[in-house]
């Protein structure tokens, strides 16, 4: 059985097959969505690499590590543009299982024409794990259902990539956010209303009368209460 570094040097050759040089955020979600189809075909992952939710997606030190390993074997950096290493070098990776193997040619045939905000937005709103974990967290597959089948990334080949689904719970958290957003707009809409009421000018033009022999008025920032604008008024 291949182990993660075989399992790394057969995905970076199959990229190279298909003239793709991924940069290292790229290969990394690469090896993930791996682990991820993996587990919806078989209920395992085709790694063992111990994935969890650092800062912003799916990572693990021992990723890292299998990519260190491959630059320095190979003699690339993960951060060049380097054609000419997609040219020059021919890997020759270890026999996989006809299973791992056949995803890792869909999800590199998938994702490298496409724009890197389109991997992210996938990995990060489309994949149980991610969805279900918070910062820090260790990532769960058993969320992940088995359905021997690729999942839909994408609803069609001919659609915009901007039309992809979000996960219904990433979807929950995106309208409660807009929730939020529209509450607060109302409350300063409020605000902006109760400001050009009578109560309130009355008040204001209490306060400049107070201050008159002063010669100039306090800076008004922040809100009056209506209780304060009635007793200011009434006095």
């Amino acid at each position: 059985m291949p182990n993660d570094l075989q399992i790394a040097e057969a995905l970076l050759a199959v990229c190279l097959h298909a003239d793709h040089k991924p940069g290292k955020i790229q290969f990394t979600k690469y090896l993930y969505l791996l682990d991820y189809c993996h587990w919806r075909f078989t209920g395992r992952k085709a790694t063992a690499l111990p994935w969890r939710f650092y800062h912003f997606g799916p990572w693990c030190e021992e990723a890292e590590s299998c990519m260190a390993t491959l630059a320095e074997r190979h003699s690339f950096r993960w951060r060049d543009d380097e054609f000419s290493f997609v040219r020059s070098v021919e890997l020759t990776p270890p026999p996989l299982d006809l299973t791992t193997r056949s995803l890792i040619e869909q999800i590199v045939e998938m994702f490298r024409n496409r724009d890197l905000n389109v991997l992210l937005e996938v990995t990060y709103s489309q994949t149980e794990p991610m969805v279900a974990a918070k910062r820090g967290d260790t990532l769960d597959f058993s969320r992940v259902p088995v359905e021997r089948s690729m999942p839909v990334f994408f609803p069609s080949a001919t659609q915009p990539t901007s039309e992809y689904q979000l996960h219904p719970e990433r979807r929950r958290k995106m309208e409660a956010f807009r929730a939020r957003a529209e509450a607060l707009r109302e409350k300063a809409r409020q605000r902006m209303v109760y400001r050009e009421s009578d109560t309130y000018q009355q008040a204001i033009s209490r306060v400049a009368e107070e201050f008159t022999e002063y010669g100039k008025l306090p800076e008004m920032r922040g809100s009056v209460s209506l209780d304060a604008a009635d007793g200011l008024a009434t006095e």
